[in-house]
């Protein structure tokens, strides 16, 4: 009587167990980034009575005879599948799909979340909401070689977002072109209209271009004082001795300060300018008279000089002219209002000379057995002896997931499979204290044999 007790007290422990789990689970229904537990059970001890014999002369084998002892909780295993992404448009919140955890640090402390709950504090720390924890990233660090591309830091570091600080002026240094050159358009006769005599601030401007034979880009460039100049290039189909070559003339219509440069640009059979022009040539703005720096611009015909976004340059086919879009790199001063995060991690600030600057990467961590990870309350897990060590990198690369920017993952709680699991629990307890019962029952009348 004793081992039935015994086993329908662990039973009656264990399914405790179980329902403390489900009822946690159910509990944290809307808990951000939480992740549901579930419990398995194993049978604890037997008790043997005659072991296994085997067959022998003249008779078959027979079995062990063995009694159960009861039974244990094996395991309560954290599931760690993907939750449901929930749009709440705060642009501090980020979520998860995918794999990774994001590194928060408490202290010296390393801890690891799937809750994208996050908020700037005083210090325009970015940290968690309700822990204060610090989020963990890459710094992106201007390119020495190229002022308007930016490398990733190979350290963690806290990540700061100075919302209201304000971006330095700077001077364009090239312009990127994109349009293309109707080569149906008609040559123009040198004898009647020379682009090296043309003067763009004679009033009227001296032989006006064709305008059959002519085409226009204008692009908004700064000087290093951040003013905004309009640069115009005249494109002129003269030819020249071949059918393929335009003249262009660069000058500020507005005459502030005075600017004028010349040029050739030869094109191939295929559209695109021939081996050997000059597709980058270099022209010097004096911006002296209105205090600012004289520049040096870098009229990029090809569009060699830019991959994000990539320009394609300038081309002649026999389409209409078109001035589809152009890039230069310049800028007004400019101050940080938002800031949003991109699939791939980058927390880009945005300022209001219309400047997107790349400011950190944010870091995700992977490990080989996510279930290994240790729970310690705020929704965050630490590292364990069986997790494996953090794979710290950033989103969509070694097996990491992409970020949701302005989204929020929940907890990948299912009320039905909860409710069920629920049911499950309370009768398994209820089936354990009537062993018990029954037990008592017997128990009773052994000893009322005696009477």
């Amino acid at each position: 009587m004793l081992r039935s007790l015994m086993s329908g007290v662990s039973g009656a422990r264990g399914h405790q167990t179980f329902l403390d789990v489900v009822a946690n689970n159910i509990a944290n229904i809307n808990t951000v980034g939480f992740k549901k537990s579930s419990v398995t059970f194993q049978d604890l001890l037997y008790q043997t009575h005659r072991g296994a014999m085997p067959p022998g002369e003249g008779r078959g084998g027979v079995n062990s005879v063995q009694v159960g002892l009861g039974v244990r909780v094996a395991a309560i295993e954290t599931i760690h599948t993907q939750g449901n992404i929930n749009f709440t448009g705060g642009n501090t919140d980020v979520a998860i799909q995918g794999e990774g955890y994001f590194v928060v640090m408490d202290g010296n402390n390393r801890l690891f979340t799937r809750g994208g709950n996050f908020m700037l504090d005083s210090d325009n720390k970015v940290v968690q909401s309700g822990t204060g924890y610090r989020v963990q990233g890459f710094q992106m660090v201007t390119d020495p070689t190229d002022p308007t591309k930016y490398n990733r830091s190979s350290s963690l570091t806290d990540i700061t977002i100075p919302v209201g600080s304000k971006m330095e002026a700077r001077a364009t240094q090239t312009v990127g072109f994109r349009c293309n050159l109707d080569s149906r358009s008609p040559l123009v006769d040198q004898a009647t209209w020379d682009p090296a005599t043309w003067d763009p601030y004679a009033d009227p401007p001296m032989d006006p271009p064709p305008t059959a034979s002519s085409h226009k880009s204008q692009i908004e460039i700064f000087d290093s004082l951040g003013n905004a100049h309009n640069l115009e290039v005249l494109w002129v189909h003269t030819g020249d001795g071949d059918p393929n070559q335009w003249s262009w003339v660069a000058y500020l219509p507005d005459g502030n300060p005075p600017f004028t440069a010349r040029g050739s640009l030869t094109f191939g059979p295929d559209g695109k300018p021939a081996a050997g022009a000059v597709t980058q040539p270099t022209v010097n703005i004096d911006f002296t008279s209105l205090g600012a720096a004289s520049s040096d611009i870098v009229l990029d015909f090809a569009g060699e000089s830019f991959d994000k976004p990539p320009i394609e340059g300038v081309t002649q086919y026999g389409s209409p002219f078109t001035t589809k879009g152009y890039f230069q790199d310049g800028c007004a001063m400019g101050v940080m209002d938002s800031f949003s995060v991109s699939a791939d991690g980058t927390v880009v600030g945005t300022y209001d000379n219309g400047q997107n600057i790349p400011l950190y990467k944010l870091s995700l961590a992977t490990f080989i057995n996510p279930s290994g990870l240790t729970k310690v309350g705020d929704t965050v897990f630490r590292e364990s002896t069986n997790s494996g060590l953090a794979r710290i990198g950033v989103p969509l690369e070694d097996g990491a997931g992409a970020l949701i920017g302005g989204a929020l993952e929940m907890s990948n709680i299912d009320l039905t499979e909860e409710f069920t699991r629920l049911i499950l629990a309370q009768r398994g307890f209820q089936a354990n204290a009537r062993v018990i019962n029954t037990s008592d029952q017997v128990l009773e009348e052994q000893i009322n044999i005696k009477r």
